[in-house]
């Protein structure tokens, strides 16, 4: 019996490892091959790990690319995250995941004439400006029979976060700025659920928006600092100019002192 209990102890745990390992591959596909259409941009991640008895997903090495026109590798780097999933949840019509955390992810802010590689992304994640309108009211009925999942995010948390700004009309220079911590709750509970969509676009924009103060709250502490050196320098210049106006008084006096020996010895 003991054996038994052994064996059936084996082939569970078996099955369990093969679970992880077979929906973890099946996440790593989704995002490698849906985020790309959804987001307009090249999309990779080096490993997601699932356990499916605590809901906990761990994605590592996320990279989600440019879009078309902006020279910088990647618009964002996350090393790790993780998002802990109701398990409960996903036999109703609203996933409800309990917490999503991102830890050092590194943010890059590509910023053209005309836009901003951030600016772009956040175009192709708003539903309402990524298709043809007329077209898509005749098709929303038929989708809407479908049984599309709703998500309701109750924390999300992105902490210890750089921004890499590399501004094109400069020539590529670049700077490297701290990012506040940012902090969500409660995505999409009010209307009962939103789609992956929306919430993705929710918050997207969010992390956008604190990119975009925190690089303008930069740019206005490195013109303060331009300032002050520009004021030290002309203080410098003035000082500098005293001198010499002091100095060369100083010589004609004795030029003319000289002179003026020079007549009296006569």
């Amino acid at each position: 019996m003991k054996k038994i209990l052994s064996i059936i102890g084996i082939v569970i745990v078996v099955l369990l490892v093969g679970v992880m390992l077979f929906l973890g591959n099946i996440i790593k596909a989704g995002i490698e091959t849906v985020g790309p259409k959804v987001a307009g941009v090249p999309m990779t991640v080096e490993k997601v790990r699932v356990n499916p008895l605590t809901g906990l997903v761990h994605v590592k090495a996320l990279v989600i690319g440019n879009p078309e026109g902006f020279k910088t590798p990647s618009a964002m780097e996350l090393g790790e995250f993780k998002l802990n999933i109701s398990l409960a949840s996903l036999m109703s019509d609203t996933v409800v995941i309990n917490e999503i955390l991102i830890d050092a992810p590194e943010i890059t802010y590509e910023k053209s004439l005309k836009s901003s590689n951030l600016a772009e992304l956040q175009k192709n994640l708003t539903p309402e400006e990524t298709g043809e309108p007329k077209e898509e009211i005749a098709e929303e009925p038929k989708k809407e029979k479908g049984s599309s999942k709703k998500v309701v995010i109750e924390d999300f948390q992105l902490n210890n976060a750089k921004v890499n700004v590399t501004i094109t009309a400069l020539g590529g220079k670049k700077m490297t700025l701290p990012l506040p911590a940012i902090q969500m709750t409660d995505i999409g509970k009010d209307s009962g659920g939103a789609s992956p969509a929306e919430v993705v676009s929710e918050v997207f924009g969010s992390v956008r928006d604190a990119v975009t103060k925190a690089v303008a709250a930069g740019a206005d502490i490195a013109g303060d600092a331009m300032k002050n050196v520009s004021g030290a320098a002309g203080e410098t210049m003035k000082d500098v100019g005293g001198a010499a106006t002091d100095a060369a008084k100083g010589a004609t006096d004795a030029i003319k002192k000289g002179i003026g020996g020079l007549f009296n010895k006569e």
